[in-house]
């Protein structure tokens, strides 16, 4: 399925680089992260914000196929990027599952002091969300979960 533009109402003063509605499944996800990737750098975007930016919607878009949408795989996903002032800003949108308690996970870190084997698989999605984001938000309205953040060049580092 061809990826379609979007109708999102935006700021006057924000360029949009990315306006996308694809189906929740990991090839979709793949596409729309390399038309987010060429979008943004094609508007020149500083190349640190673009790859933060591409690792938080990695994390973000496959945390929705896999969870929100889970079984679902005619479920829609939105994608909204605008260039702004100090960054770029970021609108998820699906129409799967919503967060439980209608709240984002905290999104800390595992416990690492433990050997190799021990140590989980997953789990640090929302840890490298929380920390590579500004201003992350999430509602959920009209049975559609929004997820909203801005990626900007003085993010927390990783440790």
């Amino acid at each position: 399925m061809p990826l379609e533009p979007l109708k999102f109402s935006t700021d006057a003063a924000d360029i949009i680089l990315t306006r996308i509605r694809f189906r929740a499944n990991p090839m979709a996800v793949r596409s729309a992260l390399e038309y987010a990737r060429q979008s943004w750098h094609g508007a020149g975007v500083d190349p640190g914000i673009c790859s933060t930016g591409e690792q938080v919607l990695a994390e973000v878009l496959n945390n929705v196929v896999e969870h929100a949408q889970a079984g679902r795989p005619e479920g829609q996903i939105e994608l909204d990027t605008r260039l702004g002032n100090d960054g770029v800003i970021c609108a998820v949108r699906d129409d799967g599952a919503e967060m439980p308690d209608q709240q984002l996970p905290l999104g800390k870190l595992h416990d690492l002091t433990m050997t190799l084997n021990d140590l989980p698989e997953g789990g640090f999605g929302w840890y490298i969300i929380h920390t590579l984001t500004k201003d992350l938000c999430y509602e959920r309205k009209n049975g559609w979960n929004r997820l909203e953040f801005r990626i900007t060049q003085d993010h927390d580092p990783l440790p």
